[in-house]
């Protein structure tokens, strides 16, 4: 179909290469060899589904404890794969699969509740979040190279950014950035302007195939018209769709690189 796939790894952020890799080098070490990589990633993904449970209890210090915890995990399970040797298509499935999901849920009522303090936004961050995974794994199966972000701010940042939030609600009961009635009238319409803008323009710059960015186009439309959930019904086996097809279309060696 005129697609192409070829070994790359995804993009990584500055913060990440020059900090955050290789400190997830010396972690992984304390796992044995003998641990699976795709039990790292069941357990990262219990980590994100606790962060989510802890959050509807008002559990702060819980909450902040298992996302951060799953997004170390996020980190960790590529690197044991690497060190193990045991990249699978099954991995690279799991590992998407779960930041795709419940990975995004955590994060969108993070940015909303805890940072922001805006929970009515919630919607609004879930088709942004729903639309820039998809976004991701377009890329990865025009070029290989599954992208969530720039060389300046990326998924890492996010995460980091999330585990701040809450880690600030737990110690002050407030979000990081309160935006009380009238502030929230001020921002808020440029706040959301610019959060279209960022998904977009990494969608033309990493996918770059006229009929893939109708697609997304159409899944953006569908967000902002259809009645909820329908956006988030058409975007599971979408996103489905695009990790099984790319897992197969990836060179094995790849896989690990990916996760």
């Amino acid at each position: 179909d005129g697609d192409t796939v070829v070994s790359s790894g995804p993009m990584s952020s500055l913060l990440y290469d020059l900090a955050l890799s290789p400190f997830y080098d010396r972690l992984v070490q304390l796992w044995p060899l003998w641990v699976h990589p795709n039990a790292i990633t069941c357990l990262g993904g219990a980590g994100a589904a606790a962060s989510l449970l802890a959050m509807r209890r008002g559990s702060w210090v819980a909450a902040c404890a298992a996302f951060t915890a799953y997004h170390m995990l996020d980190n960790m399970d590529g690197k044991q794969a690497r060190r193990t040797g045991k990249s699978s298509r099954l991995g690279h499935v799991l590992d998407h699969a779960l930041d795709g999901s419940l990975g995004v849920l955590a994060s969108c009522q993070i940015c909303c509740d805890h940072l922001f303090g805006y929970p009515a936004a919630q919607r609004f961050a879930l088709c942004c979040g729903m639309s820039t995974l998809l976004t991701c794994h377009v890329a990865e199966r025009c070029s290989g190279r599954p992208t969530l972000g720039t060389r300046l701010f990326g998924a890492d940042e996010l995460f980091l950014l999330c585990s701040l939030s809450l880690g600030h609600r737990a110690a002050t009961g407030e979000p990081l950035l309160q935006l009380d009635g009238s502030e929230r009238e001020r921002w808020w319409p440029a706040l959301r302007a610019g959060w279209l803008l960022a998904v977009a323009l990494l969608a033309v710059l990493t996918v770059r195939r006229p009929r893939w960015l109708a697609a997304l186009g159409s899944f953006g439309l569908l967000c902002a018209t259809a009645p909820w959930p329908l956006p988030c019904l058409v975007y599971g086996p979408a996103l489905a769709v695009l990790l099984v097809t790319n897992a197969a279309r990836a060179p094995r060696p790849c896989l690990a690189c990916s996760r």
